[in-house]
C-alpha cells in the first residue's frame, strides 16, 4: 500500500499538519527544529504501535495538551483505499482503526502496510539485545511461512505454562504436553528462521556492497540457535533432561526463544568489532534487502522513513542508496539541505518543504 496523506494532531511540535506523499521518493527539507524526524515517527507510531525515540508516549503529546492523534489515508495497488489511524491520552488509552471500524492489534498493518525507520543514532538492531532481533525475523517470517504466527503463538503459550511449572518447583510429568508442544512448534519456528536468513543473506550481501563498492569484505547474518538440528524426540528428551536444571533457572533455556542473529563483517560481528560507520551502513543494506526480498516473495514492500541518512553518508555512497530507494517502493528521507541530491535526483523525487510549527510541543532536532 502507500501512504498518500498524512495528518498530525497535537503530535510532539505539531498542534495541526497535514502532508501529502508521492507513491516514490519524497524528501522533507526544513531547518532543525522543524519536526522532521517526528513526522517519521508519526508514521511509525501508526503503524507499529511504539516510538523509536522513547519508551514513553507520553513524550509524543504535545505539551499542553492530553490527547494525539494521527490519521493516514492508504492507497492498496488496485486503488482500494483505506484510512488507518491511532488516538493515545496521557492516560494511557490507545484507540487503533482501520476504516473506521476499531483494530485489535497491528498485525494486519505488518501485512499491508510494513514500515521500516533509520535513525543514524538507533543501532540497537546490531549492538542491543537477542530479543530485537528475534523480532527482526518474526516480522518477516510470516512471509516465508504462512502458518508461522500459529507455530510461534502456540510456542510461546507452551513455554509460559512450562516456566510457570518451574518456578512452582514442579518438574515431572506435568511438563510433558507442553514439552510435546515445545518441540513440535520450536522445530517449525527455527526450520522457518533458518530458510528466511538463507533467502535474506545473499540480497543483504549484495546491498552492502552497493553501497560501499570500495568495500572488499562481506556481511553476512549468522543465526545462533541452541536447537539446531535436533529431531522432535530428541528435542522433547532434552527438554525432560533439562527440567532439574531449569527449575533452578526459574526459565527454559533450551529453544528458540533464546536464538539470536549476528549481523557480521568478514566474519567478525559486527556489535563487537564493526565501526559505527559499518554499523549504519549494515542497517541501511539490511533496509534495502528487505525491500529486494519482500520484491522477490511477492509481498507488499516496506515504506522506508530514512532519517538524515545523507549527512552520515560520503558522496558515493549518497549516489548509491538514491539508485536503491529510486528503484522501486515508497521512501520518505529527512534532511537540512538538498544539496546533498544530484539535478538528476531532485527530478525524480518530490520535495516537501517542512515549516517551522508553532510553539509548544516536544522538541526535535
Amino acid at each position: 500500500m502507500i501512504l498518500e496523506r498524512l495528518r498530525l494532531t497535537n503530535f510532539r511540535c505539531h498542534r495541526a499538519e497535514e502532508l501529502a506523499f508521492p507513491p516514490g521518493v519524497s524528501v522533507l527539507v526544513g531547518a532543525n527544529g522543524v519536526g522532521k524526524t517526528s513526522v517519521l515517527e508519526a508514521v511509525f507510531f501508526l503503524f507499529r504501535g511504539s516510538s523509536p525515540r522513547t519508551a514513553a508516549p507520553r513524550e509524543l503529546v504535545r505539551r499542553g495538551e492530553q490527547v494525539l492523534r494521527v490519521e493516514a489515508e492508504l492507497r492498496g495497488t488496485r486503488g482500494r483505499r483505506l484510512t488507518a489511524a491511532v488516538g493515545w491520552s496521557t492516560t494511557g488509552e490507545r484507540r487503533l482503526t482501520a476504516g473506521g471500524a476499531p483494530l485489535a492489534d497491528l498485525a494486519r498493518w505488518e501485512e499491508c502496510m510494513p514500515v521500516r525507520m533509520f535513525l543514524p543514532d538507533d543501532l540497537r538492531l546490531v549492538k542491543g539485545s537477542p530479543r530485537r532481533r528475534r523480532a527482526f525475523l518474526d516480522q518477516l517470517a510470516p512471509r516465508v511461512d504462512a502458518g508461522y504466527r500459529r507455530a510461534l503463538a502456540a510456542y510461546e503459550e507452551a513455554l509460559q505454562q512450562r516456566n510457570t511449572l518451574l518456578r512452582q518447583g514442579v518438574i515431572g510429568s506435568d511438563h510433558t504436553p507442553w514439552e510435546t508442544l515445545l518441540a513440535r512448534a520450536g522445530r517449525h519456528i527455527v526450520s522457518t528462521r533458518t530458510r528466511l536468513l538463507r533467502s535474506l543473506t545473499p540480497a543483504f550481501a549484495d546491498a552492502y556492497r552497493r553501497l560501499t563498492p570500495a568495500e572488499s569484505e562481506t556481511v553476512g547474518l549468522l543465526y545462533r540457535t541452541n536447537v539446531a538440528d535436533l529431531p522432535e524426540e530428541e528435542y522433547r528428551n532434552r527438554l525432560a533432561a533439562e527440567r532439574p536444571a531449569d527449575r533452578r533457572r526459574t526459565f527454559t533455556h533450551l529453544g528458540p526463544h533464546r536464538d539470536d542473529v549476528r549481523l557480521t563483517l568478514g566474519g567478525r560481528d559486527l556489535r563487537d568489532y564493526g565501526s559505527q560507520g559499518e554499523q549504519r551502513t549494515a542497517l541501511l543494506a539490511l533496509l534495502v534487502a528487505e525491500r529486494g526480498w519482500a520484491r522477490s516473495e511477492g509481498g507488499e514492500l516496506p515504506l522506508f522513513l530514512l532519517d538524515d541518512v545523507m549527512s552520515e553518508l560520503d558522496p558515493a555512497r549518497r549516489r548509491a542508496l538514491m539508485s536503491l530507494v529510486l528503484g522501486g517502493g515508497q521512501t520518505i528521507i529527512t534532511t537540512t539541505d538538498l544539496h546533498y541530491f544530484t539535478s538528476a535526483e531532485l527530478a525524480m523525487i518530490e520535495v516537501i518543504p517542512l515549516r517551522r510549527p508553532d510553539h509548544g510541543g516536544g522538541e526535535e532536532s
